[in-house]
């Protein structure tokens, strides 16, 4: 087997491929979050520190814009507002944007629309505020806001706070970190889950074909144990059951096969000797010549009757027979079949009875076929019955009209409870206990066709005997199909 290609890689690298797709996807999305809820934050508090600081500043610098306060007193005032934030920056502007104040020391170039957005953009803003996230002149990104101070309706100068990313993006980027390592553990959880899955479904159907493959190389006893998920263990079973048919089809084909094989024996060994013995001067005997080429003729149909008897069985079991169906009147074909016989069974001394139902209802089959199944009902009672016995040949009604049951009855040996179930099985004999009366020797396959001819009908089929008592063939037809 190819690396790779086996059920459970299959089902392991899918686990594992929809499980990374989700943590990427999810990595994506949540990093996304994080950085924008983390950039928020920044600015929130940033904004509310601005706030905060312009409102103290207000007064300071009025008086300073009048006149009565100076640039050092306004630097102490900010340095301790924002002592407890040394990341932060300030810059203070006059309102045409000129620095009076940085806490660097080194006062910055005057504030222009293009250097310094959020300065204008909180001159001309109704809330005079605005924020901007840019590089700022060393480089790194800052995170910029810009607030006006007015003293009621005098404006007297612009605040700008800033404050690097860089700390802000090192905690966002530890959170997405940790979510990456939740993620992978997911990830491996997750197709070690897939594993024992995959295992748990590709074992039993690793079973399930090294017992097919038995199977194949004709091992007809082995079987699987069943395992694994519902299904699977369902598959196992049919598939045990399967191969229990397919063996009771072997063994049945093999017997099969010996049978036909001993039935044409016996009549081709027969011909052989008869030919022998007319080669060998037989011919000079006029009399015993001639009962030697009716016994040649006899098996010569015998074996013609068989070969065609297995001809018309194959081609019914493969399904091949005609399925066309006519209204038929069953009582016509059971008239005509009885005429068929009378003659015959007068001549071995028995009693031929028909009797059919008054009013019987038509019904849809082959009618050459069901005369078949007639036919080889009363040929075979014919055939055991003795000298002064009774056939009966019964047509009835069934199941409200939409059934005609046929029921051959003898008078003849009966046959015993082993024998019963092998009955319609192909060349099944029964002559130790049901010796031949009759000198008309058949093929030991006329049940079998009749059983094949009434289940192709969507019949039934059966027997039932008492040693000593005889026997009643039968069979239920129903009247549409």
């Amino acid at each position: 087997m190819k690396p790779g290609t086996s059920l459970n890689s299959r089902l392991v690298f899918s686990h594992l491929l929809v499980s990374l797709v989700s943590i990427i996807m999810i990595s994506v999305f949540a990093g996304s979050a994080i950085f924008n809820a983390a950039i928020k934050d920044v600015e929130n508090n940033l904004e509310d520190l601005a706030y905060s600081t312009s409102n103290a500043l207000e007064l300071p610098l009025y008086q300073y814009s009048m006149g009565q306060n100076d640039l050092p007193t306004i630097n102490n005032i900010l340095n301790r507002l924002l002592s407890k934030h040394p990341d932060v920056n300030y810059t203070l502007y006059k309102p045409d944007g000129t620095p009076i104040l940085d806490n660097s020391g080194v006062l910055p170039a005057p504030a222009t629309q293009n250097n310094d957005p959020e300065i204008w953009n909180a001159l001309q803003s109704d809330l005079g505020e605005a924020d901007q996230v840019r590089t700022g002149a060393n480089g790194e990104r800052m995170f910029f806001v810009a607030v006006r101070i007015q003293r009621e309706n005098d404006l007297v100068a612009v605040l700008r706070l800033n404050t690097p990313l860089s700390s802000t993006f090192l905690a966002a980027r530890n959170a997405l970190g940790l979510l990456a390592l939740v993620g992978l553990l997911v990830a491996l959880s997750v197709s070690l889950f897939g594993w024992i899955l995959a295992t748990n479904i590709s074992g039993p159907i690793q079973n399930l074909t090294k017992t097919a493959e038995r199977l194949a190389g004709g091992d007809m006893s082995a079987r699987v144990t069943p395992s694994g998920p519902q299904e699977l263990h369902r598959l196992a079973e049919v598939f045990n059951t399967m191969a229990g048919r397919l063996q009771d089809h072997v063994d049945e084909l093999r017997a099969f096969v010996a049978n036909a094989s001993h039935e044409l024996r016996t009549p081709l060994t027969v011909v052989k000797l008869r030919t022998e013995a007319l080669r060998n001067g037989a011919m000079e005997e006029p009399v015993v010549a001639e009962q030697f080429l009716e016994e040649i003729e006899s098996e010569v149909d015998r074996l013609g009757r068989m070969v065609n008897d297995l001809l018309d069985l194959s081609r019914m079991e493969a399904g091949l027979i005609s399925k066309k169906r006519s209204l038929i009147n069953m009582g016509t074909i059971a008239t005509e079949v009885y005429e068929t016989f009378s003659s015959r069974a007068a001549r071995a001394g028995l009693k031929l009875i028909l009797d059919i139902e008054p009013d019987l209802p038509m019904m849809m089959g082959n009618e050459d076929q069901l005369r078949r199944v007639l036919y080889n009902f009363v040929d075979n009672a014919i055939k055991f019955t003795p000298r002064d016995g009774e056939i009966d040949v019964y047509l009835r009604s069934g199941r409200k009209g939409k059934t005609v049951r046929v029921l051959v009855k003898d008078t003849g040996p009966g046959i015993t409870t082993e024998d019963l179930p092998h009955i319609f099985e192909r060349f099944y004999r029964v002559e130790a206990t049901r010796p031949r009366y009759g000198t008309t020797k058949g093929s030991g396959l006329g049940m079998a066709i009749a059983k094949s001819i009434v289940e192709n009908h969507g019949g039934k089929i059966g027997v039932s005997s008492q040693v000593g008592k005889g026997s009643t063939f039968w069979a239920e037809i129903p009247t549409h199909t």
